[in-house]
């Protein structure tokens, strides 16, 4: 259990700092605009480029609110629960969703002339995320197996 407070912290402070980020972007909201509208013909996606990028923090965002609540599932009731499976099944497909879709945009992003290293750079982290949603899904099958062997054993006992 001591592993999963600590990843219960570690979430909660990244869940903080998404929180830090959305007020800071929400202070300078303006000039971001205003930089985004002198930028959007140089973008591959124009104006849409910043609706995008907070799509997919927001669709991050939400993930790790349900990483969150399932980390608090399994530290009250335990890990083999009806409730942490589906949660980490939800949680699991949108780091994959997320993660596929940002690396789709940032390879468009890069066949159509974007800098090569940080594009490549961004290719990998959004790869990284994708396999971390792979793995939460595996976890989860595993959490259902091990929720299914424990309903058969509270019954036969």
């Amino acid at each position: 259990m001591r592993k999963i407070k600590v990843l219960f912290a570690i979430t909660l402070f990244v869940i903080i700092l998404f929180l830090i980020h959305f007020g800071t972007s929400i202070h300078i909201a303006e000039a971001y605009i205003n930089l985004s509208k002198a930028t959007e013909d140089d973008v591959i996606f124009g104006k849409y480029n910043m609706i995008i990028g907070f799509l997919v923090t927001g669709l991050i965002f939400i993930g790790l609110c349900i990483s969150l609540k399932c980390i608090l599932g399994i530290l009250w009731s335990g890990f083999f629960t009806e409730t942490s499976r589906k949660l980490m099944r939800w949680a699991g497909y949108i780091y994959l969703l997320s993660g596929i879709s940002n690396a789709t945009f940032d390879i468009i992003a890069l066949i159509n002339g974007g800098e090569e290293a940080t594009k490549i750079g961004f290719i990998l982290l959004d790869s990284l995320l994708a396999i971390l949603g792979l793995i939460v899904l595996i976890v989860a099958d595993m959490a259902q197996t091990g929720y299914q062997l424990k309903s058969e054993n509270d019954l036969t006992i």
